[in-house]
Formats: structure tokens, C-alpha cells, sequence
């Protein structure tokens, strides 16, 4: 068997151990989300190439396909490239080199909040500490609109409920589990306070958390179909944990209230540390190097936001790594799928969709670059050997496109 960094969610578990025979996998460390990932990177681990006229798809060689693609790119007047939420760190530095080459705007599945949201106040409160400190030290995490069961299943497991840490000797029975969510989730079953409240009432009982901690005032009523006894035990039990930990996902983000969710969780992170205890807010986001993609995106590009797709702000589109028409809100994706489409990637329906089409092998089995975890810490592939076929990687493919358009541009 041979170790393997898995991409198939953000926490790129790098414990991993696989063995790959007669095209079945059997691994150590695979949860069942990067079971699936893996074993349908193998399946689609040939390159492939192909370009669409008038609906009619033709298998064309990956030279043939990226002069295409060039063409198309170089005939734009403002181009959009978006993606780069799977790609690894090297592949977004060419993508940001591309963006500038073309003089096109780059964008990102993170500019549906999760930018937003690390941009908020929230996140200059020293929050900067790593799973690994969680796991050795959280002793009270409540996963807040966020539920790892459906997106990042090792979460709890390797760092946050199960697993001991130094200052947790037990485990689980050393902490204490909270989850508040718009409906009941398979999270919900580890919890010991499961707070299911109506959507957009999330700042409403931060406030009545931040109150019963800080002593200002005591819930006497329900709050947002929420009973006192239930909000003043998880509040009594914040009280006592040494280090609180919230795991906020889409639910604070995505909710319509997203700036007075964050303002909320900033209260509360006040409150905690105002009575002397420790407490930290971390973001949740499912795509593999969403993180990666944000850091590098906050430094000199010309971002894009989802509603300019939708306005038509442009001529033409490069969709790297992410599938795109799957993912966008359906506006965006319809307006997407009616411009020009270069799309570089896993097989998918944006694959499907575009004019030149260029099908990669993934990152899981290139074992080559970087990428960012959840946290913010980088984690670097691992080279493997079992897989002999040809591999095309992401990079390998981005970086001939650049050269491409630099040529022709000289």
C-alpha cells in the first residue's frame, strides 16, 4: 500500500494509505467521500480532448484542443476564469499569470460568501489556530450551520469530537458537542445540545448566548422556537470549557444575513474571552483547496463576483477545476453555459457543455503541488506508483495554455 493526500474534501487527509488492483481500491484512512473521489479519478484517469461545434462534439488531440482554446481566449474582450477551487496552489499562479496575460477577470465558488466572510472583523481576532490545536485543546465545538457528515466526514473524527488531545485525555467524554442547524443532521446524533432553529434566526440567538454568558441578562423566554432551559445548559456549559471552537458553515453565510451572523459571532467570541476562557470561530467549506484559492486571490487580482456572470459582463469564459454548471446558482450557470466555454478539469457537465474541452487527471493520482487545507495549512501531495498511465495534470495543461497565449501575444 502507498500514501496518498486526498483532495476529495478540505481537509486533505495526508494519513492516508491506498492500494489500487484491477481497478478496485482498498485503503486505510479513506472515509467514504474519498473512497468515491479516488476511485473515480482512476476511472477517468486518461486524458481526453474535445471540441464542440453546433452541439456536435469531436475527439481532437490535447495540441489540437489548447490552440483552440487559445483562439478563443485571445478573440475575447473580457474573458472570465473561474474555477480554482479544486486546483492546487501551482495551478492558481498560472491561472493569475493567465488572468493578466488576457487582461480577464478571475473568479471563484468563493465568492458566493466564503471571501466575504474572511473579510468580516470576525477574522482580526487572532483566530489563526489549527485543526491540530482543536483537537488538543477544543473542549466545547458546536458546528453551526455547517454538518460534516455530508461534506467533510473525518472532521469529527480525526479533529474535533472523537480523537484525544493533550488537554482532552478522553476524547468525547472530555468534551462537550453542540449543533445548531435549520433541520435535523446526522451530526445532530454526537451532539449533547442540538439546537434546530428557523432559517435566518442565527444572530437572534447568538445574542441570547452572548447575554447569558456575559451576565447582562438571563434568557427567560424562548428564542426563535428555542426553550431558556435548553440556551442557558449550552450557555452554562460555555462557561466552564477552557477553549470554545464554532465550525461556521453556509448556514451563517448563505442565509441572507450574513453580515449580522459574523457580527454575531464576533459577540460571542467577545463574551467568551471576556470571562477569561478561550474561544475561536472557523470557517467550513467543502472544496479542497477553497482555501488556497482565497489566499492567493486576496492579493493583487481582479476578482469577479456571481452577479456579474448573471449581468453579462462577459465575452467569453476558461472554467478550470470546478464544474461549474453544477455549482453556480442556476442563473449564473445558465448565463455561464451561453458564453464561449474553455473548460479544463475532471469530466463533468461543464465538460459536457464546452466548446474545447480538455479532461485531466486528477491530483489525487499526479501526487504533484500544493494545496491549502481548511485551516490554512499547506499540505503537499505524495507521489505514487501503482498508477503507470499516462497523467496529464491540471498544471501540465495550464501551463502550455499560458505559453500558448504569451506566444501569440508577442
Amino acid at each position: 500500500m502507498e500514501d496518498v493526500v486526498c483532495n476529495g474534501c478540505s481537509l486533505l487527509c495526508d494519513d492516508v494509505v491506498v492500494e489500487v488492483t484491477d481497478g478496485e481500491v482498498h485503503s486505510l484512512g479513506l472515509c467514504r467521500l474519498g473512497h468515491q473521489h479516488l476511485l473515480s479519478s482512476i476511472e477517468s484517469n486518461s486524458p481526453q480532448a474535445s471540441t464542440r461545434e453546433s452541439g456536435k462534439a469531436t475527439e481532437v488531440s490535447i495540441d489540437e484542443a489548447l490552440e483552440r482554446a487559445a483562439e478563443l481566449l485571445l478573440s475575447s474582450e473580457r474573458p472570465i476564469l473561474y474555477g480554482w477551487s479544486g486546483s492546487t496552489n501551482e495551478t492558481i499562479t498560472l491561472g493569475l499569470e493567465l488572468a493578466k496575460t488576457l487582461g480577464g477577470i478571475i473568479a471563484t465558488p468563493a465568492n458566493l460568501g466564503m471571501t466575504q466572510a474572511l473579510s468580516h472583523t470576525l477574522h482580526s481576532m487572532d483566530l489563526g489556530i489549527d485543526l491540530e490545536y482543536v483537537r488538543n485543546n477544543g473542549e466545547l465545538i458546536i458546528y453551526w450551520g455547517s454538518d460534516p457528515t455530508e461534506s467533510s466526514h473525518r472532521h469529527p473524527s480525526k479533529f474535533a469530537v472523537l480523537p484525544r488531545g493533550e488537554n482532552i485525555p478522553e476524547g468525547i467524554e472530555s468534551r462537550t458537542i453542540g449543533v445548531v442547524d435549520v433541520r435535523n443532521t446526522e451530526t445532530m446524533k454526537m451532539a449533547n445540545h442540538r439546537l434546530i432553529i428557523p432559517p435566518g434566526m442565527d444572530s437572534a440567538i447568538l445574542e441570547a448566548l452572548v447575554s447569558e454568558i456575559s451576565g447582562t441578562s438571563s434568557i427567560a423566554s424562548d428564542v426563535a422556537g428555542i426553550g431558556p432551559q435548553e440556551l442557558i445548559g449550552l450557555a452554562r456549559n460555555i462557561r466552564k470549557a477552557d477553549c470554545t471552537v464554532i465550525f461556521y458553515g453556509s448556514g451563517i453565510i448563505n442565509s441572507g444575513n450574513a453580515d449580522a451572523n459574523l457580527s454575531g459571532l464576533q459577540a460571542f467570541i467577545e463574551a467568551v474571552r471576556g470571562i477569561g476562557k478561550q474561544a475561536f470561530a472557523l470557517p467550513m467549506a467543502p472544496e479542497s483547496n477553497i482555501m488556497g484559492a482565497i489566499k492567493s486571490l486576496s492579493t493583487d487580482a481582479s476578482t469577479s463576483s456571481i452577479t456579474d456572470i448573471v449581468a453579462g459582463d462577459f465575452d467569453a469564459a476558461l472554467v478550470v477545476g470546478d464544474d461549474a454548471l453544477v455549482e453556480l446558482p442556476g442563473s449564473a450557470a445558465k448565463a455561464l453555459a451561453q458564453l464561449p466555454l474553455v473548460y479544463i478539469g475532471p469530466p463533468g457537465i461543464t465538460s459536457g457543455k464546452a466548446r474545447v474541452s480538455i479532461c485531466i487527471t486528477d491530483d489525487v493520482i499526479t501526487g504533484i503541488g500544493t494545496m491549502n487545507r481548511l485551516d490554512l495549512v499547506e499540505i503537499e501531495f505524495k507521489q505514487w506508483n501503482s498508477q503507470k498511465e499516462e497523467r496529464l495534470a491540471e498544471h501540465d495543461v495550464m501551463a502550455r495554455l499560458l505559453e500558448l497565449i504569451r506566444k501569440e501575444k508577442s
